[in-house]
C-alpha cells in the first residue's frame, strides 16, 4: 500500500502527464476528494459533454487530465497570460479539438485590468491594475460559444480567482445548455465583488445548479479551509431526486483509458 505523503510527491510529478495514482475504489466508485476521483464520478454517471470550456487554463494541466475521459468533445481554453501561450500552443497542436483564446471571460466584450502575480498562479482580475498588471481582452462564454459554434451540454470549468459572477453573467445562454459546472471557490472573500462558496452555492442555486461534489480541498498555514473545486449539476437532475442516503445504489464506474 502507498502512504498517502507518497502518493501526494507522485502526483506532483504525474500532474505533468495528466495522470494521477488514486486509492482504491469503494462499491465501484472513485472515492478520493481529487480531479481525478471527480472525473470518474462524473463519467460514472454517464454525463452527455459536448464541449468543455477550461476558464483560467493555465498550463492545460486540468485539460489535459478531462481529455482522458472526454475524449470526443470539444474543447476551449481560456486564458488571459500570454506566458502561458507556449504550453497552450502545444497542447493543441497535439489534439484536434481543441481550441484556445487569450482573454479573460467575463460580463462584455472589450478589455479589463489584470494583476499578474510573481508566480502567475495568483493572476486574476481584483479590481485595479497593480505595479505587474496589464490591460487584456475580455470576451464571454456566450460570444464564444456563438462564435466558435460549439456543441452542448458544455462542462465549464472556472479557476478564476474571485471573477466567477461576471464570467456567469455572460454566460446565460451557455449555462442553460450546461451538464456539469466545476468552480474553484474560497472561504475568503478575495475582492469586493467577489462571493465566499456558501454565497457562490445560493447564486448557483437560484440559476438552476446545486452542489453535487468537491475536490481539492486546501488549507491555510494556519490549518483554516481556504479554498476548493466544487461541482455543480442541474437542480432536475436524477441524483437529486432522493433525498435519503441508505437506499441509494451507486452508479457503476467505468473504465478510462490511458
Amino acid at each position: 500500500m502507498i502512504s498517502r505523503s507518497l502518493r501526494q510527491a507522485l502526483n506532483r510529478v504525474l500532474a505533468f502527464t495528466g495522470h494521477e495514482l488514486l486509492p482504491r475504489e469503494r462499491d465501484g466508485i472513485a472515492t478520493s476528494f481529487t480531479t481525478e476521483g471527480v472525473f470518474r464520478r462524473i463519467s460514472a454517471r454517464s454525463t452527455a459533454v459536448g464541449t468543455v470550456l477550461d476558464v483560467g487554463a493555465a498550463a492545460g494541466r486540468w485539460t489535459r487530465k478531462a481529455l482522458a475521459h472526454f475524449p470526443e468533445a470539444q474543447y476551449l481554453l481560456i486564458e488571459p497570460l500570454e506566458e502561458r501561450r507556449a504550453s497552450l500552443e502545444t497542447l493543441c497542436a497535439s489534439h484536434d479539438n481543441l481550441r484556445m483564446v487569450f482573454a479573460v471571460a467575463g460580463d462584455r466584450v472589450g478589455t479589463v485590468a489584470f494583476d499578474v502575480s510573481s508566480d502567475l498562479d495568483g493572476s486574476g482580475v481584483y479590481g485595479g491594475r497593480g505595479a505587474a498588471g496589464r490591460e487584456v481582452p475580455m470576451t464571454t462564454l456566450d460570444a464564444e460559444v456563438e462564435r466558435l459554434q460549439l456543441p452542448a451540454p458544455y462542462f465549464i470549468k472556472l479557476d478564476t480567482h474571485g471573477f466567477e459572477l461576471p464570467i456567469l453573467a455572460g454566460a446565460q445562454k451557455t449555462l442553460a445548455k450546461t451538464s456539469v459546472l466545476l468552480v474553484e471557490a474560497y472561504n475568503f472573500q478575495l475582492t469586493e465583488d467577489s462571493v465566499r462558496f456558501p454565497e457562490l452555492c445560493g447564486h448557483l442555486e437560484a440559476h438552476g445548479f446545486r452542489c453535487a461534489d468537491l475536490a481539492d480541498p486546501m488549507l491555510r498555514p494556519d490549518g483554516v479551509l481556504w479554498q476548493m473545486d466544487l461541482v455543480f449539476l442541474p437542480s432536475d437532475s436524477e441524483c437529486f431526486a432522493e433525498s435519503r442516503f441508505a437506499t441509494i445504489s451507486r452508479p457503476q464506474a467505468q473504465a478510462v483509458p490511458v
